[in-house]
């Protein structure tokens, strides 16, 4: 079976250390999910595993998947991999897009950037992922520039923009931070469904119920370690460390908190 493996990967900032020896063996097709609270390298983590270094960082360490070294791959190397084989969606889609193109135009420069299509083609592929995340109106969605939308549209239509190349696995960081409860179930939905199609899918989230209900591997992080690894069932259940334990009653707090408030 095909797996992404992390040995011992570490990265710093001149002597500041930014993660410390992670290790991760995960077999493609399953979901991994990282927690921590802000700040603890998880962000970090998933930018290195896409190949987005910070050129105030250095990282050492081996990154593999499928027998080829990530870790060793160049700019134009990357290119071809990233979006097709790996995507990446941030927490700030705003930051993604242009200003001063449609929604449309983002979504025909980065199919064709792989793959040599027309624009009824490319339209073909897309407009089914903008339904089944709920984008109403597509065809007008796409004639609207991205200030035009809510952060929470800019997030599904990254998504469905990403969709469109078929990558095998798929980073998330806090896919559902910026939605309502309705567009968060869309996507939670949406998610499970490409889990059911095999792909891989990697999630930074504080959303502890989205992380319970994808399952699968958990990697609790703090100050660059991770500090308890396991199955999401049984960490949720009996977390051996205490700032685990910590991390999970204060999320427990604050969704109390804030469900008191509506």
């Amino acid at each position: 079976m095909e797996r992404l493996i992390v040995n011992d990967l570490s990265a710093y900032s001149g002597s500041d250390i930014l993660l410390s020896k992670i290790n991760l063996d995960l077999s493609l097709g399953s979901s991994l999910v990282i927690v921590g609270r802000s700040g603890s390298g998880k962000t970090l983590l998933t930018k290195l595993l896409i190949g987005q270094c910070p050129s105030n960082v250095q990282m050492t360490g081996r990154i593999t998947c499928q027998d080829m070294r990530l870790d060793q791959l160049d700019a134009k190397q990357w290119q071809s991999i990233r979006g097709r084989h790996m995507a990446y969606m941030v927490q700030n889609p705003m930051a993604m897009f242009n200003p001063f193109q449609t929604i449309e135009a983002h979504l025909l420069e980065t199919i064709r950037s792989h793959e040599r299509l027309s624009k009824r083609a490319c339209l073909k592929r897309a407009l089914p992922f903008m339904r089944e995340l709920y984008l109403e109106q597509p065809e007008e969605l796409l004639r609207k520039y991205p200030f035009e939308l809510s952060g929470g549209m800019l997030q599904r239509v990254m998504l469905a923009i990403l969709l469109c190349l078929d990558p095998q696995i798929i980073i998330l960081d806090e896919p559902t931070s910026a939605l309502d409860d309705v567009n968060r179930s869309n996507i939670i939905r949406m998610l499970k469904l490409l889990q059911d199609k095999g792909k891989t899918i990697i999630t930074v989230t504080h959303d502890y119920q989205l992380a319970q209900t994808l399952g699968g591997e958990l990697l609790v992080m703090s100050k660059g370690k991770v500090i308890e690894q396991g199955s999401v069932e049984s960490i949720f259940h009996r977390p051996s460390q205490a700032a685990t334990k910590e991390l999970l009653l204060q999320n427990h707090y604050d969704r109390l908190i804030r469900y008191d408030r509506v």
